[in-house]
C-alpha cells in the first residue's frame, strides 16, 4: 500500500537526517532546520513524502521562495518571480520503480500548480537541475514556468529570460 504525506521540512527534519547522506545536498538544510525552526529569507521547504508499506521510499522538497523578497527580478520592464528550486530524492533500494515520477506528480499537482496559479500576473517560474527536471517536465508543467539551469545575476537573461519566455 502507498501513501503521500505532505510536511514543512521543519517538521520532518529529523526524520530524513536519520536516513543519513543519502539526502547529499539536502542534509545541510535538514541539519539547518534542527538548529534554526526556519529557514532564511522566508523560505519554506514543503514536502512531498511517498510511503510503500510504512517506509519511505522517496521524496521531494520544494524550497518556496514565495515569501521570499530577495527572489523578484524586472528585467527590460518585465517582473520575473523565482518561486522555488524543486528535489527529488528515492532511496537507493527503491530507485528504477517509478517512485520519483509518482512524487513528482503529486508535488506538482498538491504544491507547484497552485503555487503558479497564484501568479498569472507575472512570469512565474520553480527551477529544476539534473535528474529533476525530465521528472518535473513529465507533469506536464509548462515549459514557461520551468527553468532548467542554476542562473546567476550574469546568466539571467540567457538561462530564465530566453527559458521562459523566448519571445523577448
Amino acid at each position: 500500500m502507498q501513501r503521500f504525506e505532505y510536511c514543512n521540512a521543519k517538521d520532518c527534519a529529523q526524520e530524513l537526517l536519520a536516513l543519513g547522506q543519502i539526502n547529499m545536498k539536502m542534509w545541510y538544510l535538514f541539519e539547518w532546520l534542527t538548529e534554526h525552526d526556519e529557514l532564511r529569507h522566508g523560505t519554506q521547504a514543503e514536502m512531498i513524502k511517498l510511503y510503500v508499506d510504512e517506509e519511505l521510499v522517496a521524496y521531494s522538497l520544494l524550497e518556496n521562495y514565495e515569501a521570499a523578497t530577495d527572489k523578484k527580478k524586472w528585467h527590460e520592464g518585465v517582473l520575473y518571480q523565482d518561486l522555488g528550486v524543486i528535489h527529488f530524492v528515492t532511496l537507493p533500494v527503491h530507485r528504477k520503480k517509478g517512485y520519483a515520477s509518482l512524487v513528482a506528480d503529486e508535488m506538482y499537482t498538491k504544491v507547484i500548480k497552485p503555487l503558479l496559479a497564484r501568479y498569472n500576473d507575472v512570469h512565474a517560474y520553480i527551477t529544476a537541475t539534473e535528474r529533476a527536471v525530465p521528472l518535473m517536465q513529465r507533469t506536464g508543467i509548462d515549459s514557461s514556468h520551468l527553468v532548467t539551469q542554476f542562473y546567476s545575476d550574469l546568466t539571467f537573461k540567457q538561462k530564465v529570460v530566453n527559458q521562459i519566455n523566448p519571445t523577448l
